[in-house]
Order: C-alpha cells, then structure tokens, then sequence
C-alpha cells in the first residue's frame, strides 16, 4: 500500500458530509487537551502527523460504526471505515469547530520561547455559570486581539469560518482600518496553513475480508497506544458475530446499575466469560481463538449472573463460603474481605482456585 495525500479540508468534506465514520469496535475519544494542543502546533510549525487507516466501503457498511464526536450523525452514503487515526482527525474536528464544551484553543502571536516557532496554540478551560460562559473575556474579540489570540476555529478551512473570521476581526480591531487590515493579515497566513495541511492515508479495498481489515487494526494500534484485552475482544466479537460489545455492555449498565460502584462492567463480562469457559480471567484468555465467539453465546448466562450480583449487593445480602465451590455450579467470584468497601480489591478467580474462607459471589447458572 502507497499512502495518498488528502488535504485538511477535503477530510473536513467528509467527516461534514458523513461519509466517513468509525467502525463500532473503535476506542472512544481519549486525547488529553495537551495532546490536541500538540497536533495543532504540528500544523503551525508544518510538521506532518502520521498517516491514518481507512476501509473503503462498497454497497454495505462491513461493521456496525458511529460518527466521530461533535460530526453530524446524519448525511450523505458511507464511504470509508477510519481504522487508525481517530484521535487525531477527532482533535482536528473538534477544536476547529469550537466543539469542546470545557475547552478552547487559541493562536498566541508570538514567539515561542522553548521551540522558537512565530506563533503557538494556547488553551483556556471553559465553564458555565448562570447561562453564562467563563471566563467572560474570551468571549470579545476586542480582549483577545490585545492578548495577541486569534480563536483556533476562526481557521478552520472553509467558507463559514472565512465569513466568521471577517466579522471577528472588524469587533476586535473596533472598525480602526489599520487593526483590521493587520489582522486580517496574520488570520489568513494561518488560515493558509490550516488549508494546505495534509493528512496522508492509506486505504483497504472494499473486497478485503472483514477478518484482514480488523487484523490490520490491531497491528496498527500496538505500539504507540496500545490495544487493551477488551478493545481486541470488542473488535473480535464484531467481526465475528456482527454484534457490538459496547452495546451489550451499555445495555448490561442499564439493567444492573449498582455493578458500576464495585468494578468496571466491561472487565466484569470479560472475568465472566472466561469462567463460564473453564478457563482463568487473564489477558491469554482473553486473546484465545474462540473466547469471543463463546462470550457472546454464553451472554445471557452472564447477564443472569451479573444482574443477580446487582440484586446481592443492592439488597446488601452477602453469601459467604468456606473452601471449595462444587465445580457443577458455575460462578464468578472475588476472594475478598468482609469489611471491604471497595469491590473487588482482588482480581477475579477461577472456582477452581477458590480457597479463601471469605468469599462473595453471584451464582450463573
């Protein structure tokens, strides 16, 4: 595969039309504000940021899938899966399109002191207040040209945010002509930079296997941010079912809500699943060839288990036992101390190693 190039504007096209979504199976947004600062200085000091994954896709969608956050959920026909590159085109997205509700992002008119670059991204915390947003002064634009700040969305390459950077500048220089032609000036140069920054990519054809295609995303997310057991179990279980875990997962928050207070959900149902296998919860398992595939068979039984779990410790009635549990009755359970508020300090166990004179378990089947 040869990576193509592909201009910030024509992959803002796409995530604005809908024509590119994320397979279900992705990890949500993840990037610390530090991090979407960082790429955006990437594209001031025009220094490239990788290449990013894509499935082309043919009459139907291979994988359930989502938009990216803040994109619009509706539009025009999918046309590509983002493997790999998420959290770069979400922080492209969403900062220049003043999407973050906690956050803006800035360009500083001047030097930088560490990297020497004539310009740097600045970021500010948001919140609300009676109705209001704070801090109060970002909101005038007179205030942020005497700091030397251009708002990061006012560049954003298009027609809108052209439109929008007129009208800024003629409020911040106050009509004086000077002002307004200086800004209009510096605004443009930058905005000149958002326009021509490219993203390469690389592409996977449409008559690739479902099978390759998600092969070709793990390989690509375990180096710099590594795959977690769940996401590679997420993945497999919609390649091979067509099921999405993360549903099943949102739906077994909903009907077993105090669960959340003890343990993660999601590493629940995968301690779960590998009991109800004969098998020890750790990462192998996890990563085994066909846990995926009996994960989502043995589903109910696990839901049954964990919703019963919920009742338990809802109703604050705690079955203790002493020594081995009859291998006939499957369960999950955690050796852990009566007195405990925290659930579960220990890591799931098999009932096969079960020697603990305290214990607490919900009963699967």
């Amino acid at each position: 595969m040869e990576a193509r190039n592909r201009t910030l504007p024509d992959w803002f096209t796409k995530i604005r039309t809908r024509q590119i979504k994320l397979p279900r199976f992705q990890r949500f947004e993840a990037w610390t504000h530090h991090q979407v600062t960082a790429i955006l200085n990437a594209v001031l000091e025009e220094l490239p940021i990788g290449a990013v994954l894509i499935l082309e896709i043919g009459d139907d969608e291979p994988f359930l899938s989502r938009t990216m956050v803040g994109a619009p959920e509706h539009g025009d026909r999918v046309v590509e899966h983002l493997l790999d590159g998420q959290q770069r085109l979400t922080a492209m997205w969403r900062s220049l399109t003043d999407n973050y509700e906690d956050r803006s992002y800035f360009v500083r008119l001047e030097e930088d002191e560490e990297t020497g670059a004539p310009n740097y991204i600045v970021s500010y915390a948001r919140y609300y207040k009676n109705g209001k947003k704070y801090p109060i002064w970002i909101n005038d634009p007179a205030e942020l040209w005497e700091k030397n700040l251009i708002p990061v969305h006012l560049l954003r390459p298009d027609t809108e945010a052209e439109a929008d950077l007129d009208a800024w500048a003629i409020v911040a220089s106050d009509e004086n002509t000077a002002d307004l032609i200086d800004i209009t000036k510096k605004a443009n140069k930058l905005r000149q930079l958002f326009s021509q920054f490219n993203i390469p990519f690389l592409s996977l054809p449409n008559s690739v296997k479902r099978e390759t295609a998600l092969n070709v995303f793990i390989q690509m997310n375990t180096s710099a941010s590594p795959l977690t057991a769940y996401d590679i179990v997420v993945a497999q279980v919609e390649a091979g079912t067509g099921k999405s875990l993360h549903d099943l997962v949102d739906e077994l928050r909903q009907n077993a809500p105090t669960i959340q207070a003890y343990c993660n959900p999601a590493d629940l149902t995968l301690a779960v699943g590998a009991l109800l296998q004969d098998k020890i919860p750790n990462r192998s398992t996890y990563l085994s060839s066909r846990f995926s595939e009996a994960l989502i068979e043995n589903w109910e039984a696990t839901m049954l288990g964990i919703k019963r779990t919920n009742s338990l410790w809802s109703s604050g009635s705690i079955s203790v036992g002493r020594g081995m549990v009859s291998s006939r009755r499957r369960l999950w359970a955690w050796r852990v101390p009566i007195s405990c508020s925290t659930f579960p300090p220990a890591s799931p166990m098999s009932h096969k190693s079960l020697n603990s004179d305290r214990i607490v378990f919900g009963i699967l089947i």
